[in-house]
């Protein structure tokens, strides 16, 4: 072969494999399995794939994605020939979550007070992966009702997000020991509106914007009652970035947000309010990961009416019931799963917390334990997940159940 003919041949070679390799990209995403999902909403979050290799491609990050929305349940995942064209088509089989039910509630405390209710839950309104959730609550320490509806956002187009609660309470703020710090009797109202709008595939920013309402009522047995209400409007703009990815058996999750809340308070001072959360959840094997969160919650001259529960930095070894103005905490634990059948997944969740936090009348406070609880995360119903356990506060030495549920608004 001569010299000619031996460059003729690599020119060809080169041109081929390079009309091969390029026949190997994604340029098209196919969703099937869906009965009321729009099939573009389905096939929203599997459009960054498009322009990858499609050899080459995890399909753990594909199924992370498509257990992102909320609503799907990844069943199979595969690359094929476009047949409508040059490149490949990532498909996805998917089984879509039983999305629109009712919740009945029933809860009884300590001192033997009884509340009940239910609410009512699309997650899935109109087939756009939309949030719409109704409730009410009745009992011997009052009533509450919400109603919230959720815009999901879209590429290019942001969401939207309203929602409206009004209660009726016998309002108790306790101790590490649930007891009473403050009681007192309150009305409140709050509606909400809010914007959020995705940046990038990591990067999302927010702005809502509220109207508060609370006001204090006559109680013959109230304890360091409040001496007035409060009627206020704010603005909350927020930042938040996260991922996520799938190890075959448990999803992990990596994000942050930080929160700032501006409320113009009628005949007072206006309030600051600095919030900065954590996660990280980092795969050691397959079916095996460490947990690491924190927070932050700085609310300076906050008043006794709108103080915040150890939830608002993801502490629960304190009582729900419990009230400070500022918190600081950390979580360090080990998520192991367990076994999946028909219906979801069941893994073990076991942490170390502690927690510092400061309100006017214990100030200065720091608290830690351990907790324990059995995590089932739904195949079939449209919430991330159910948590049941326990906890266990060393510095106050006080067990205490947990419930919790997977989901946000």
């Amino acid at each position: 072969m001569t010299k000619l003919s031996r460059r003729i041949f690599l020119f060809t070679l080169l041109l081929v494999t390079g009309v091969y390799l390029q026949a190997q990209e994604i340029t098209a995403v196919s969703v099937t399995g869906l009965v009321r999902t729009k099939p573009y909403v389905a096939e929203y979050p599997l459009k960054k794939f498009i322009g990858r290799d499609g050899m080459g491609l995890d399909f753990n990050e594909v199924h992370a994605a498509m257990v992102n929305t909320g609503i799907l349940e990844p069943l199979s995942i595969g690359v094929e020939e476009n047949p409508d064209g040059e490149g490949m088509t990532l498909t996805v089989h998917v089984r879509e979550k039983w999305a629109f039910f009712p919740f009945p509630v029933f809860f009884m405390d300590s001192d033997g007070g009884m509340s009940g209710g239910g609410a009512f839950m699309d997650a899935n309104a109109f087939g756009l992966n939309d949030k719409f959730i109704v409730a009410g609550i009745f009992g011997t320490s009052g009533i509450i009702t919400s109603l919230i509806y959720q815009i999901t956002p879209e590429r290019n187009f942001p969401g939207l997000n309203f929602m409206g609660m009004y209660g009726r309470q016998n309002q108790q703020d306790t101790d590490q020991h649930k007891k009473d710090l403050r009681r007192y009797n309150q009305d409140t109202i709050i509606g909400r509106l809010g914007l959020d709008y995705s940046v990038t595939e990591l990067l999302k920013t927010s702005v809502s914007f509220s109207l508060h309402r609370r006001s204090i009522r006559e109680s013959e047995d109230a304890l360091r009652s409040p001496e007035e209400g409060v009627l206020a409007g704010g603005i909350n703009p927020a930042l938040e970035i996260g991922r996520s990815h799938w190890d075959g058996y448990l999803l992990s999750q990596q994000n942050a947000k930080l929160d700032y809340t501006f409320l113009m308070v009628m005949d007072d001072p206006a309030l600051h309010t600095i919030s900065l959360r954590g996660n990280y959840e980092r795969s050691l094997v397959p079916g095996f990961k460490a947990v690491v969160r924190g927070g932050i919650h700085y609310a300076p001259a906050s008043p006794p009416i709108l103080e915040s529960s150890a939830s608002s930095v993801g502490i629960n070894i304190l009582p729900n019931t419990f009230s400070a103005q500022h918190y600081a905490g950390a979580v360090l634990g080990l998520e192991k799963y367990l076994f999946k059948f028909s219906q979801g997944t069941l893994a073990l969740l076991a942490t170390y917390q502690a927690v510092y936090s400061y309100g006017p009348i214990l100030e200065h406070q720091f608290d830690h334990g351990v907790t324990g609880a059995m995590n089932f995360y739904l195949s079939k119903i449209a919430i991330p997940a159910l948590g049941l356990g326990l906890s266990y506060n060393v510095a106050a030495d006080e067990l205490t159940s947990t419930f919790s549920i997977g989901m946000s608004f």
